[in-house]
């Protein structure tokens, strides 16, 4: 199963919820490999590795440098939870694989074998619509959009579902939509409750109950290298993650059947 937390809007969660994610599953005994697909290393750094110690990455195997098992890396401190880190040549994989045959696919080419190592393989994938961006939805096979209660977020949450309708026909994304999660939510904010009542109006079924609510732990956890469910496991936000990943599990589960 491949997992990923996809938005093309930046600052809405994916990376926190992809390390979280990642975490909580790796607790109850699966065999997780968390992929970071950005740039900046975020989730990478999150969980404890430095940009100076970050090769090889996913841009060495995409470069076809480095065989895909040999990046992946254990994390520390979770006996189950396995990573390849992001890497800075990202930014330029556009360029890079401009000649390549299906550069779309090359993410799924190098990925797709690691599948039978791991129960469950967490994308964090990058903002906007990059060629690796691009890439996610045709080798993922379901899709956790993450947002922020906030107005410009639901107007591309909009834009961002039209350009995902348009790629299903064509066959160009294969991956199912688990569903929308709403993240650092903060009900002291006056408009909250009416973007949320708004999300959740438009797309009945998709958005998860659970809330992922603003908690500074959540902010704080990633200069400490570790997940919030693990740096702060009774924090509100923690609680928050456990919860959404159980719930998430659950509806997977109940469209396989």
């Amino acid at each position: 199963m491949i997992i990923a937390a996809f938005n093309p809007k930046g600052g809405c969660g994916k990376t926190t919820t992809a390390v979280n994610v990642a975490a909580v599953l790796a607790s109850t005994g699966r065999k997780v490999l968390l992929i970071d697909l950005e740039a900046d290393l975020n989730a990478s750094i999150s969980l404890g590795v430095r940009p100076s110690d970050a090769r090889p990455s996913i841009a060495d195997v995409l470069l076809n440098d480095v065989r895909p098992a040999d990046a992946v890396r254990r994390v520390d401190r979770s006996e189950n939870l396995f990573l390849i880190t992001g890497s800075p040549a990202l930014a330029r994989m556009d360029t890079s694989l401009r000649n390549a045959r299906e550069p779309e696919r090359r993410l799924a080419d190098v990925v797709k074998p690691l599948a039978q190592q791991f129960h469950t393989i967490v994308l964090d994938s990058p903002a906007g619509y990059s060629l690796v961006a691009r890439s996610v939805p045709v080798i993922a096979d379901q899709l956790v959009v993450p947002i922020r209660a906030e107005y410009l977020a639901l107007e591309s949450l909009a834009q961002f579902l039209t350009w995902y309708r348009d790629l299903s026909p064509t066959r160009k994304a294969t991956a199912r939509l688990a569903g929308i999660v709403l993240t650092m939510v903060d009900y002291r904010r006056q408009a909250t409750r009416e973007i949320i009542d708004i999300i959740r109006l438009h797309n009945r079924r998709g958005v998860f109950a659970t809330e992922i609510p603003q908690d500074p732990r959540v902010a704080e956890s990633p200069s400490h290298g570790l997940p919030v469910v693990a740096y702060a496991p009774r924090t509100r936000g923690s609680r928050a993650y456990q919860q959404f990943t159980a719930e998430l599990v659950k509806r997977i589960g109940r469209r396989a059947r």
